[in-house]
């Protein structure tokens, strides 16, 4: 089947089915069939095992009471070797074509160490498959490469010696896991603050390879880095929903509202309280937010900046400019993008750009969306880590307009 061809993928969900109901010989005669045994008891983990039948396991996500969304990530062992078919439902629990990327999904063979996207050869419908070669051997898969903490640390701890960088603890999360904040630069008069957050939705870890480049060229000796910390202090939010990233929820459409929604009078997010009195202290007058969109939609294949319009007051043209200069350094293989999808809002929302565009000195508050695989781009840890060292560097190259004094 030809790679990233979605509409001839999705003229098999009806084949998959057919597969369901035969037997799989019928449909890989050549293959010995398999068996596997499922879990997902470890930081960023979730599935649900409908029924596992050997060598076919249905599966979906575990939304665990909260509103459809299509995130997924457990590890299968082979309790004997062979090809074992991974089923999910044509609609993930009510997500429209939410099972599998473009690329496929993810795949780790040494326990989450590293990754790469699986490609689409496996690829039928709203269903998969993989040939073990040996009893016990352990495969993780995942809708999405992950990032967990222990990622982040991985990121600290190479950095530890820098200079520019100070770690320290935000708050405490609901269930008693320390939140991260970065400070890149010095604070002081001289200087414009600026907030960089990511993982509002805990399910959007492609988002967070972006940010570490970003963050890894701000604290950087090279002429970007100088510049920025001559201008600008950073603060850093990397993982804003830490329990959602940690216990693998799907964050995104949390019930009541997830830490997205949580910017109006009453937060009940102990991180975004968090972050507003970090704000007060501070006087944040840039806010930058990561985030990844939906799975497959077509319009969701490229990189595009939301937020309000005029709020702050040249926000639109800020945006604009920037996006020309981060499309400039992207190397050919990246997300097309981005685009400026900024939209006329009268009041604001309860969401992070909304919250910190409306504020009075504000001069840019923006969402960056960086997309999950599109077809033909790339969007592995190592690339997507490139494009936060040029969103960083367009960062430098932008004149911001600021707001008109009363």
């Amino acid at each position: 089947m030809p790679f990233g061809n979605r509409n001839l993928r999705m003229a098999h969900v009806v084949a998959i089915l057919i597969v369901v109901a035969l037997p799989l010989a019928k449909s890989h005669a050549e293959a010995t069939d398999g068996a596997a045994m499922i879990r997902s008891d470890f930081p960023g983990g979730n599935i649900s095992v409908v029924r596992n039948e050997g060598s076919l396991v249905h599966v979906s996500p575990d939304l665990r009471g909260d509103n459809p969304w299509f995130y997924w990530y457990f590890e299968a062992t082979a309790s004997k070797p062979g090809r074992v078919h991974f089923v999910f439902p044509e609609k993930v629990a009510g997500f429209k074509n939410g099972a599998i990327g473009f690329q496929g999904p993810a795949i780790s063979i040494d326990s989450g160490a590293t990754w790469k996207w699986m490609g689409a050869d496996n690829v039928d419908g709203s269903s998969f498959f993989f040939v073990f070669s040996e009893t016990n051997q352990r495969v993780r898969f995942a809708v999405t490469i992950p990032y967990v903490q222990h990622n982040l640390d991985e990121f600290l701890t190479k950095n530890v010696d820098n200079a520019h960088l100070k770690t320290s603890v935000l708050t405490k999360s609901r269930h008693g896991r320390d939140v991260k904040l970065l400070q890149i630069g010095k604070s002081s008069p001289e200087v414009k603050r600026v907030l960089v957050t990511a993982r509002h939705h805990a399910t959007e870890t492609i988002a967070s390879y972006v940010l570490e480049g970003f963050l890894q060229e701000a604290m950087s000796d090279r002429p970007a880095g100088e510049a920025f910390r001559k201008k600008y202090a950073m603060f850093a939010v990397p993982l804003v929903d830490k329990d959602g990233v940690e216990e693998g929820d799907q964050g995104k459409n949390r019930k009541p509202h997830d830490h997205n929604r949580d910017y109006g009078d009453e937060s009940i997010y102990p991180e975004i309280q968090a972050i507003k009195e970090l704000d007060k202290a501070q006087g944040f007058q840039f806010a930058l937010d990561f985030h990844c969109p939906t799975l497959v939609m077509q319009d969701h294949q490229v990189m595009y900046f939301v937020g309000a319009k005029v709020h702050p007051q040249y926000n639109f043209e800020n945006v604009t400019e920037f996006a020309s200069w981060i499309k400039k350094g992207l190397p050919n293989n990246a997300p097309y993008g981005p685009l400026v999808w900024l939209r006329d809002e009268v009041d604001p929302s309860p969401k992070n750009s909304s919250y910190f565009g409306f504020k009075d000195g504000a001069i840019m508050a923006v969402t960056l969306e960086i997309p999950f695989a599109p077809p033909g781009k790339a969007t592995d840890p190592a690339s997507c880590r490139r494009y936060g060292e040029v969103i960083l560097q367009a960062w430098v190259n932008t004149h911001f307009r600021e707001g008109d004094a009363d």
